[in-house]
């Protein structure tokens, strides 16, 4: 079994970039600042684009790439939000994605394993909550319905949405015409919004305008993103037996995910806050969920995160009000394929004074209604986590640790992270997160560290995984 995806990117390797002036800047290397690069290529502008490791090595290969506007109770939840305008609003735009992907493919003949599916969100019992979306779907002109008993995984009830697709993500970027630049390897290690000035690790770039298409903002002086938004985790694995005969979402946060590949069944779930798993064997049960409902054999296993809002819809736009020339694309709620697409054409349209009819709903400015107590909550648990990081005492020892795992332990006096390989050496590095300092927590289905605050990812030598933090943690030593 292979501990990685199945999706498979370009094989060209792109150099580190070096100091100097660039005109506009894309600050990540997933699907949505690919395509933003892309986007405003096309039109015209010279665009550079910096990826801390390599392209698309991110959430992006992780995905489970359904192309879809059936998301279960979104629409219902932004009618109670902001009205049947946002509702209806946020479904076209969805809509017009699938359209994107659709002519994109058309137009430059790409072979990605396009393929039209019905799409299922489904529960155990009858829903209140789908029958709503259902019947506001279906007003907004969606062709859905609702139905019984799905056999494929064993549910009573259903919303049913024709026309939705599944591919390849990985090969569908990778045929895209590059008309940009591409440095690999190149971690922005701290952005002024101000000047404009990305500090690398290989040096400086000054730029006219910056996107910041990071997974999770970096730029913490500004935005206040670390307060409005908070990272979810989730478990996928591939199984070589029976092919899914169309793409299934259970209604619950942490139920499964099911769609057909190339190779066979991809399923996903067991969804919880990076940081805060309660448990491990998350992949274990995934395995035996495939094995009872598709047979065969699993074959690759993997993990991706996803930056939630509060509100259900991505965040695209100035990083805030007082920065000028400076752009975010952000929390796609796990709908990164339809939302990077319609998000990176949205700021193109930004840059180049264009009108876009989603440019207010997608504002990170906006107003987030009926959400202030959960985002209340989120912030003193985040505090309380930072407190409890610097005062919580531990008494185990580095004996306690087992191979393969890891534990916060005392270390000469000091509490560190310390992980245990499996030839019985110890990897130690801080136990605080460098972004805001909470302290870590051991993933053992991940392998690696995580903090429970913002969600940033460490591996066992302390370097960055996956944002917001910028700096790796200290590596001590081995013994």
């Amino acid at each position: 079994m292979e501990n990685k995806s199945v999706w498979r990117g370009s094989e060209i390797n792109y150099p580190s970039i070096e100091a100097g002036d660039r005109n506009i800047v894309v600050i990540g290397g997933g699907i949505a600042g690919f395509l933003c690069a892309y986007f405003l290529a096309e039109a015209g502008q010279r665009v550079t684009l910096i990826e801390a490791d390599r392209l698309f090595s991110g959430t992006t290969c992780g995905t489970t790439a359904k192309i879809t506007y059936n998301q279960g109770g979104v629409y219902a939840d932004l009618l109670m939000r902001y009205g049947r305008r946002a509702a209806e609003l946020y479904y076209l735009s969805q809509a017009e994605a699938i359209e994107g992907y659709k002519k994109l493919v058309e137009k430059f003949n790409i072979y990605c394993g396009l393929k039209e599916v019905d799409g299922y969100i489904f529960s155990k019992e009858e829903s209140r909550s789908l029958k709503k979306s259902c019947e506001l779907l279906q007003s907004f002109g969606a062709k859905c319905d609702l139905c019984k008993d799905i056999k494929t995984v064993n549910a009573k009830f259903a919303l049913k949405a024709e026309g939705q697709y599944v591919f390849d993500p990985l090969k569908f970027l990778s045929a895209l015409p590059v008309g940009f630049e591409i440095y690999e390897h190149t971690r922005a290690i701290d952005v002024d919004p101000k000047t404009k000035i990305i500090k690398t690790d290989g040096g400086f770039i000054k730029a006219e305008k910056i996107i910041v298409a990071t997974h999770f903002p970096i730029i913490n002086s500004r935005g206040a993103y670390y307060f409005k938004l908070r990272q979810s985790t989730s478990y996928t694995v591939a199984v070589n037996g029976e092919q899914a005969d169309a793409a299934y979402l259970d209604e619950k946060e942490d139920g499964i995910s099911v769609r057909p590949y190339a190779g066979g069944t991809i399923i996903g779930g067991g969804d919880h806050r990076t940081g805060r798993a309660k448990e491990s064997g998350h992949f274990k049960h995934l395995e035996r969920t495939a094995k009872t409902l598709f047979g065969g054999e699993v074959t690759n296993k993997w993990h991706a995160e996803d930056v939630m809002t509060f509100d259900g819809m991505p965040m695209a736009g100035r990083y805030s009000k007082s920065s000028e020339g400076v752009y975010v694309i952000t929390g796609f709620n796990k709908w990164g394929m339809t939302n990077a697409l319609v998000c990176a054409e949205l700021i193109r349209d930004l840059i180049l004074n264009r009108k876009n009819k989603y440019a207010e709903l997608f504002s990170p400015q906006r107003n987030i209604r009926g959400s202030f107590g959960k985002m209340l909550s989120n912030a003193l648990t985040n505090i309380k986590e930072i407190a409890l990081g610097y005062f919580r005492i531990t008494f185990k020892s580095a004996k306690n640790i087992k191979k393969g795992s890891g534990k916060i332990v005392y270390i000469a006096g000091k509490k560190r992270a310390v992980y245990r390989d499996g030839r019985d050496n110890l990897h130690i590095i801080g136990s605080m997160c460098p972004h805001m300092h909470g302290e870590l927590k051991w993933n053992g289905d991940t392998n690696c560290w995580e903090c429970p605050c913002h969600g940033s990812r460490f591996d066992i030598y302390g370097n960055i995984i996956s944002e917001p933090a910028t700096k790796s943690c200290k590596y001590f030593f081995s013994e």
